[in-house]
């Protein structure tokens, strides 16, 4: 996508969600893409299939413009590779190179050098739908969790940086905090290192639960604007 489709899209998502900035509809477009990663990542563990996470393969499609945005994810060519013992490392390396390093890695860059907006934040964004469908994963009894943490702690915190784009170390290896307890929210949670810019959007300005700024206010938050 060129840097000025991208930029009409941003319009059309800031003016739908009601964001103050393109940062903001950067930040949401990054995140309702993050599903694109999750549902691939649940095929593959879930249902043992390998699907086409290529570029030309996914699209993002909106049928009702209403402020919340959620596009659903279409997959057009439908056929994929089962997964099996002797070749489930070998499927992981290519689903990681296209999901990350085709795929989403040109669409940050794009974002960021549109927007400005902070790549730690497009990467946190997706780091915490894979933590999300981590623990969704972890706690139905009927899929082996042997095989749930290690694919995605693999994903998380193992493949190697050049699997995510050009860098020398996994992106998202950073962003796997342990939960604590947040008296504010009486529970505990996995306290995000950035906000991602959520409360810029709708008439409400909520922050998310896991948002540092509500959190953690006190110790140096980082607002990438």
């Amino acid at each position: 996508m060129d840097e000025s489709t991208l930029r009409v899209e941003l319009l059309w998502i800031q003016q739908t969600m009601e964001a103050a900035n393109l940062r903001a509809a950067a930040s949401m477009l990054a995140k309702r893409y993050s599903f694109v990663a999750v549902a691939a990542l649940y095929s593959f563990i879930v249902f043992q299939k390998k699907i086409n996470a290529s570029t030309e393969n996914v699209l993002l499609h909106t049928e009702d413009a209403e402020t919340m945005w959620l596009p659903k994810v279409f997959i057009s060519e439908i056929e994929a590779i089962e997964v099996t013992e002797g070749n489930r490392k070998i499927l992981l390396d290519e689903l990681l190179d296209e999901l990350f390093a085709h795929q989403i890695e040109p669409i940050w860059s794009a974002l960021r050098k549109v927007t400005k907006i902070s790549k730690l934040t497009l990467w946190e964004n997706v780091a915490v739908y894979i933590h999300w469908l981590y623990d969704l994963l972890l706690a139905n009894e009927e899929i082996d969790n042997v095989e749930v943490q290690k694919v995605l702690q693999y994903v998380l915190e193992e493949a190697e940086g050049h699997q995510f784009g050009s860098y020398h170390h996994n992106p998202l290896a950073r962003y796997s905090p342990l939960p604590q307890y947040v008296e504010k929210q009486k529970q505990e949670v996995r306290v995000r290192q950035t906000c991602c810019l959520s409360y810029q959007t709708g008439a409400k300005e909520t922050y998310c639960r896991t948002c540092p700024v509500i959190c953690k206010p006190k110790k140096g938050v980082i607002v990438h604007e």
